[in-house]
């Protein structure tokens, strides 16, 4: 009798044993699908984001200026580029024809290795300063840059404007000195212009077509703003988006020329954004293939060093504005040749795969 208990208790053990088991797995297996689905839903939300926020423009349609309406004002660009060679000369022809007189670049390449000044066209030579990083061990960062170059030129130009070299300013139906000389910027020392944010395309590949030529509207407007500054400013000092400033002595005001009331010393994003009267096109990623080399080649310097800790972050930033695919993420794996957690991405392309047959995004 006891033996037949004792082997009854045996077996509900054992089969109390498996139905913990069997709860277990389920429970991992239900959390990780929860985890997964709510990953799906953070950046399909961010697509959605994107969809409502866009923009068309025609950026074959932009004003070229000689300086012929208004040679009084001086204008000025100060920039600082790592390995950007591949659009150097695109960037300089376009801000020349724009209008700005004079473009000053800080060459953060490495040493030994290709210089910004050969690929700046030979009849543009006299209107682009190049400064080498390597050679001036003051100038650390972006910051420095962008400060050391107000200072140098503060009594020289009307207005100088700060930005990468992959950041192309658009002026909506005017020409920039034009636009300069509205009324409306007369009691303005900074003017905020928002990023709007150029999509791939989809093109997974690079070609030696121009930016302009590879990715056209639509384009994503962004609270990030880049800063155009008034001469004669004395003491000024320069973050990567903006100066810093007193509101009590300067006015900072959004690109149709309304002041910003904020109370901040330091103004890097504007909200609502505005991109009416002009904005800055940012081709941020480019095609797959330039991400990963851009990656890989490190990030020009910023506090002192280059963000290789920046590497997700990017790529989830990638997939929030354009469109996943296999293609995309294989190539990604590939060239970064480091094992990221992709997964979350792939299950992420699956789920957005029936979505996107339903909504068209």
């Amino acid at each position: 009798m006891n033996s037949e208990v004792g082997l009854l208790d045996e077996k509900t053990q054992k089969k109390s044993f498996l139905t913990k088991r069997q709860a277990n797995i389920l429970r991992k297996v239900l959390g990780f699908l929860f985890i997964y689905f709510l990953t799906f839903l953070v950046n399909f939300s961010f697509q959605i984001n994107t969809k409502i926020n866009m923009f068309y423009v025609n950026t074959d349609l932009r004003k070229e200026d000689k300086g012929t309406d208004d040679n009084s004002l001086r204008l000025a660009l100060c920039t600082m580029g790592k390995k950007e060679n591949l659009y150097t000369r695109e960037f300089v022809e376009y801000y020349i024809k724009l209008g700005f007189d004079h473009l000053f670049i800080y060459d953060d390449n490495d040493p030994n290795t290709e210089k910004i000044i050969d690929e700046v066209p030979d009849k543009y030579k006299d209107r682009v300063t190049i400064y080498d990083n390597l050679k001036d061990k003051k100038i650390r960062n972006q910051s420095d840059s962008f400060t050391h170059c107000y200072k140098s030129n503060l009594y020289k130009f009307d207005w100088l404007f700060m930005c990468d070299m992959d950041e192309f300013l658009f002026i909506r139906d005017d020409t920039i000195r034009r636009y300069l000389k509205n009324p409306v910027f007369d009691k303005c020392d900074f003017i905020k212009f928002n990023w709007g944010n150029a999509l791939d395309n989809d093109l997974v590949h690079y070609d030696n077509r121009t930016l302009m030529e590879r990715f056209k509207s639509p384009f994503v407007k962004n609270k990030f703003v880049k800063t155009m500054v008034r001469g004669d400013i004395p003491d000024l000092l320069y973050w990567v988006h903006s100066p810093y400033y007193s509101p009590k002595r300067n006015v900072s005001c959004t690109n149709d020329g309304k002041p910003l009331n904020y109370k901040y010393i330091l103004i890097e994003s504007v909200k609502p954004m505005n991109v009416e009267k002009a904005f800055l096109i940012h081709y941020q990623y480019k095609s797959t293939e330039e991400l990963v080399e851009k990656m890989n080649r490190g990030y020009s310097n910023w506090l002192g060093g280059h963000l290789k800790g920046k590497i997700k972050r990017t790529i989830h930033e990638y997939f929030e504005l354009n469109r996943m695919t296999l293609e995309k993420i294989n190539l990604i794996e590939k060239g970064l040749k480091m094992k990221l957690n992709m997964l979350s991405y792939k299950i992420y392309y699956y789920f957005s795969k029936i979505f996107y047959f339903w909504f068209d995004f």
